[in-house]
C-alpha cells in the first residue's frame, strides 16, 4: 500500500488518553492527491499528544501501557517472520473453515465501513478491502501491520492503526460492521468488556458486531482441553467460552445475540480425504453434530446505548 493513511479516518479517531479530537500535523508528507499521509503527526487538541504517523501507519500505542500479558503475545507476534510475497499462513483448509463462515456472518455491503480489532496480518483484511467502501484495521503488532500493508499492495480504502483495541475512542457511532475474530485471546474480562463497549459506541445504530472465539464444546471436553490455557509453543493466551457464557457476557452491551458453531472437525474427515470445509459448513446446521465446533461466531446488534 503505497498511500498512507487515509485522511478521511482523522475526523473519526479521538484521542485515546481524554477522548478530544486529533488534528493532523505540520509539515506532513501527503500523497499526491492529498488524501493520505505517508509521514506526519496527528496531535490531541486538548492534552496536545502527539501520534506519529510513519510509512502510512498512524501509531497510537505509544502512550498506553499493555498489561503483561498482552505484552508478551505483542513480543511473540512482532517476532514473528514472514513474507508477503509467500502464500499466507491462513491459507489452507482449517482456516477456511473459520474464515468463510464469518465472512458470511459479516455479510458487508459495496458502500459499507468496517473497523476491524485485531486484524493481525490481514486474514480479513485483504479480502474486506475488496468488498466494503472503507476499513480501519487496528492491531498491536507493529511487524504483523507492516506485513498487511505489503499484502494490500495499491488498496486505497484502508486505515491501518498500530494500537490497543481496549483503549481506541471514536467520535459517535460511525461504523456499519465492527469485526474482531478470536476475542477469547483477550486475557481477561476486563479487556473484553473494554472492547465489548467500544463497538457498540462505535456502531451506527442499525451497525452490527460480528466476532468469533474459542469454543467448550463437545470435541473440547472429550479432548479434556482445559477451558482457560495457552497455546504451544509460544504461550498465548485463549478461553474456551460456552456458548451461553458468551452471551451472557456480551448481553449488557448488546440486546439481539446469534451464535453459530464452526470450524467443525468430524471424526475421521481428514483420514478419509473429505472436503473439509463443505463439510464444516453442512454441519453447522446438524443439530448435536454442530456442537463438535472448535469456534463459533456471534452476531450481534440493537445497542441498548
Amino acid at each position: 500500500m503505497d498511500f498512507g493513511f487515509p485522511i478521511k479516518f482523522i475526523s473519526v479517531l479521538c484521542c485515546p488518553k481524554d477522548g478530544a479530537t486529533l488534528e493532523l500535523g505540520q509539515n506532513c508528507q501527503l500523497s499526491k492527491d492529498g488524501g493520505f499521509v505517508r509521514h506526519g503527526t496527528m496531535n490531541c487538541s486538548a492534552c496536545n499528544a502527539v501520534f506519529s504517523i510513519n510509512n502510512g501507519i498512524l501509531d497510537m500505542l505509544g502512550h498506553i501501557a499493555l498489561d503483561d500479558e498482552s505484552k508478551h503475545e505483542q513480543q511473540l507476534r512482532n517476532k514473528i517472520k514472514e513474507s508477503a510475497a509467500e502464500p499466507a499462513w491462513w491459507e489452507n483448509e482449517d482456516n477456511y473453515m473459520e474464515i468463510i463462515p464469518t465472512l458470511k456472518a459479516l455479510s458487508v455491503k459495496q458502500d459499507e465501513t468496517i473497523l476491524e480489532l485485531g486484524c493481525g496480518d490481514g486474514r480479513y483484511t485483504t479480502i474486506l478491502a475488496n468488498e466494503c467502501q472503507q476499513i480501519l484495521a487496528v492491531d498491536f503488532s507493529l511487524a504483523s501491520l507492516e506485513i498487511l500493508q505489503q499484502r494490500l499492495k495499491e488498496s486505497r480504502n484502508v486505515g491501518l492503526v498500530l494500537g490497543d483495541i481496549t483503549a481506541m475512542k471514536f467520535r459517535g457511532s460511525i461504523f456499519d460492521h465492527v469485526l474482531s475474530t478470536l476475542v477469547s485471546n483477550l486475557p481477561t474480562q476486563q479487556h473484553r468488556n473494554a472492547m465489548y463497549r467500544l463497538a457498540a459506541n462505535a456502531l451506527k445504530p442499525t451497525g452490527r458486531f460480528t466476532f468469533s472465539a474459542h469454543n467448550q464444546g463437545v470435541r473440547q471436553i472429550i479432548r479434556g482441553e482445559r477451558k482457560s490455557d495457552r497455546y504451544q509453543p509460544g504461550g498465548i493466551y485463549r478461553y474456551n467460552f460456552t456458548v451461553s457464557e458468551c452471551k451472557a457476557e456480551v448481553r449488557p452491551y448488546f440486546e439481539k445475540i446469534k451464535a453459530t458453531p464452526i470450524q467443525i472437525y468430524f471424526p475421521f474427515a481428514r483420514t478419509l480425504r473429505l472436503p473439509l470445509v463443505s463439510l464444516s459448513r453442512f454441519l453447522e446446521h446438524v443439530p448435536l453434530i454442530k456442537g463438535l465446533g472448535n469456534l463459533f461466531c456471534v452476531r450481534l446488534r440493537d445497542l441498548f446505548a
